[in-house]
């Protein structure tokens, strides 16, 4: 044999078997880079390499061991809100085989920082856009929206249509006025509101009545939180601005939208009737909330507080029956304070069978909110109140949004009277 044809017969025998191996699976983030640091809404990028003749069934995303998102078919791209930057995340994908192997890979970001002295952050802002007839308005686009802090126009630095991850606590009241089918209708409620729960949201479950307790902590789990739910009994007072400044303050240690729907039925005021019900005010659970940026929703149930808020509706001037322990300001106009301030929105039952309603509509508004982020014109660390308004360019469209945001501040909050609440 010549030369050429051995060299030929050599080199084709140690290819061969090459060309026939199986190829081998793998899985690896496109996006983002390790040590990159993300900031608010931001794409995950992911390369899924099957076996030979094998399909790929499923791509799962976890961002710091908690759910956020699953794909069946390319592109396998997912968008999680990674917050302000403050924090950085451990991300976990998983590819899953027909064959059923399952392999997986992880990335880690790092969080913001600036001469490692000074931190920036977004100020995010979630509105919900109203036609005069009340229906949502869903196809705006940046261009369409103008931020305002103390009146002096921002610029836009993210903007987001696509549903974000839910941190939501139900905060449920369960003072013995409650007592009965009232009751039993907000569990039936609550329990059907949790089904809005997707991959990549959590919840927690708090009742109060002379205590705040939690009785479910941050989950995934659906089962765990309609059990925490239906497990609540009725009985003693009402600590409702405990409830939400435990709730606000728990909700606090986690990134992502943090809402609380708070349901209750009258004032706060303790089992005896002699005191109010909280060691907190309405005002300092109010302020608690706007510090940890939760948007609050209140659902108000009962005959008389309904029929005042729609008296108050038709003139706002006209006599409330519901009033707060003190007898000087209306039950109506505290909840909305909470949701108004906040960003949230607030509805009022007549009674238990038109909770479910409420509680769908709280569930509407949370399917349409639009994401804003901007960073402030002001870098003052100075701990000031700034208030925030959001138009739309669009005539006849109305916004609902927070109102204002406590600037972050170099000296330490002024300490408060601690509440006497139980739970975890």
């Amino acid at each position: 044999m010549k030369a050429g044809c051995l060299a030929l017969t050599i080199a084709l025998a140690l290819t061969a078997p090459a060309l026939s191996q199986d190829q081998p699976s793998s899985l690896k983030f496109v996006s983002p880079r390790r040590h990159q640091t993300l900031i608010g809404p931001s794409k995950v990028e992911l390369a899924v390499t099957p076996p030979n003749g094998v399909a790929v069934m499923r791509v799962s995303l976890f961002v710091d061991n908690a759910p956020a998102g699953e794909k069946t078919s390319p592109p396998w791209v997912f968008t999680w809100d990674f917050g302000d930057g403050s924090k950085g995340h451990t991300l976990e994908a998983t590819a899953a085989f027909a064959d059923g192997t399952v392999i997986q890979t992880t990335v880690e970001t790092s969080r913001l920082q600036v001469n490692e002295t000074e931190e920036v952050a977004l100020v995010n802002v979630y509105a919900i856009a109203r036609d005069t007839g009340g229906k949502y308005v869903t196809d705006l686009k940046q261009e369409d929206f103008h931020i305002f802090e103390n009146d002096r126009p921002q610029k836009l630095d993210r903007f987001s249509a696509d549903r974000r991850p839910l941190r939501v606590a139900i905060v449920l009241d369960t003072s013995l006025s409650m007592e009965g089918e009232k009751l039993k209708s907000a569990v039936t409620a609550a329990d059907e509101f949790l089904k809005i729960v997707q991959p990549g949201d959590e919840g927690l479950v708090i009742a109060f009545s002379d205590k705040v307790n939690i009785l479910q902590d941050l989950t995934s789990n659906v089962g765990e939180l309609e059990a925490a739910v239906k497990s609540v009994q009725a009985k003693g007072g009402t600590a409702l601005y405990d409830a939400i400044v435990k709730a606000s303050d728990r909700l606090s240690q986690f990134e992502g939208r943090r809402v609380m729907v708070v349901l209750s039925d009258g004032r706060d005021e303790a089992d005896n009737g002699l005191e109010p019900g909280s060691l907190h005010t309405a005002e300092e659970a109010q302020e608690r909330a706007l510090r940890n940026e939760v948007m609050v929703f209140a659902i108000g149930v009962g005959k008389s507080i309904a029929r005042d808020a729609k008296a108050l509706d038709n003139n706002p001037t006209a006599r409330a029956e519901e009033l707060d322990f003190y007898g000087r300001k209306p039950l109506v106009t505290i909840l909305r304070g909470f949701a108004d301030a906040t960003g949230g929105t607030s509805v009022f039952s007549p009674g238990a069978g038109q909770l479910r309603r409420s509680f769908e509509q709280v569930a509407d508004d949370l399917r349409h909110q639009y994401m804003l982020a901007y960073t402030s014109d002001d870098p003052r660390h100075d701990g000031s109140w700034r208030g925030i308004k959001v138009t739309a360019a669009r005539p006849g469209v109305t916004m609902t949004n927070r109102k204002g945001y406590y600037a972050p501040s170099d000296l330490p909050i002024p300490s408060r009277k601690k509440a006497g609440v139980g739970g975890q």
